[in-house]
């Protein structure tokens, strides 16, 4: 090898090992960036889902439903329905959970009923409802159904 030929590759060899350098720190700040951009999941952004069976009262054994409250973030939802309640066709009935009126549904002619609320709507739900009952009553006050979240 001659002397000129030396002389080059030392220089490209001097160049090389800053670029590498440069090249792995790049590298190692994008790995960074990424960790600190991928965050886990704020648990403010997680959604919490409460359910409660509903069963028909001894005069309406046949009603059952369902009772589901939602929060994620700062928005909450609730939806109650019942089905099985023909005898109820046409009739307006009160939900209430731990013994606050949450609204009122009216039975279809299939004789299902649904009421949902939601704070993004504008509208009142419950902030909690753990451990609470859930109670369906007729105008007049007879039990329909109930169940406890």
């Amino acid at each position: 090898m001659n002397a000129n030929a030396t002389q080059t590759q030392a220089a490209v060899a001097r160049r090389s090992v800053p670029a590498v350098a440069a090249g792995l720190l790049l590298l190692l700040a994008i790995a960074i960036a990424t960790l600190l951009i991928a965050q886990p999941v704020d648990a403010k952004s997680a959604a919490t889902i409460k359910r409660a069976a509903l069963s028909g009262s001894s005069t309406f054994s046949a009603v059952n439903g369902e009772a589901k409250w939602k929060t994620k973030g700062g928005e909450r939802e609730l939806e109650i329905q019942i089905e099985d309640a023909k005898a109820l066709s046409g009739k307006r009935l009160a939900v209430r959970i731990g013994g606050k009126l949450i609204g009122h549904m009216r039975v279809s002619a299939l004789g299902r009923a649904r009421l949902v609320k939601s704070t993004e709507a504008g509208q009142s739900v419950p902030t909690s409802v753990t451990g609470k009952a859930v109670k369906i009553t007729t105008g007049g006050g007879a039990l329909v159904a109930s169940g406890r979240f």
